[in-house]
């Protein structure tokens, strides 16, 4: 594992530094006035923070020799005490709990992408769809020649 004890303290800053990019982005980015730039700008606000934290989780993954079998014992007899097998038992333990938490937070910022991505195209259409209704409901009042 790169980071083996460390998960929330690296997890944590790393959290905080997507919340200061995001607050950065909505200050420095201006008003939009095209529809077209603001679902653009709306879907970089989320996704580069999103694969930042992706990226972030990836390195907080055990390595693959600690999961693999390569030296694990094949037989009882490769077993010379119990603290031999403790100490195997307790390495996969940690694996595998590192693994969880990893998978734990993937899965809520995935989710939590997919949401905002389809939140943002959602209220992006709708506006589209109301400046459309209106443009409509003026042409219908407008004289003809």
């Amino acid at each position: 594992m790169l980071f083996e004890d460390d998960f929330y303290s690296i997890l944590g800053p790393a959290i905080i530094l997507v919340f200061i990019f995001i607050i950065g982005y909505m200050l420095l980015g201006g008003k939009k006035h095209d529809e077209l730039e603001k679902i653009i700008s709306s879907f970089k606000l989320i996704i580069f923070p999103t694969g930042f934290l992706l990226i972030v989780l990836l390195f907080l993954l055990p390595s693959t020799p600690v999961l693999s079998t390569a030296g694990f014992p094949d037989t009882l007899n490769d077993v010379q005490s119990s603290e031999q097998l403790l100490e195997y038992l307790q390495e996969y333990n940690q694996a595998l709990v590192q693994t969880t938490k990893v998978l734990h937070w993937f899965i809520f910022i995935f989710v939590w992408f997919f949401l905002a991505s389809l939140y943002s195209f959602t209220k992006a259409l709708s506006r589209l769809r109301k400046k459309k209704k209106n443009r409509l409901s003026f042409d219908a009042y407008r004289p003809t020649i």
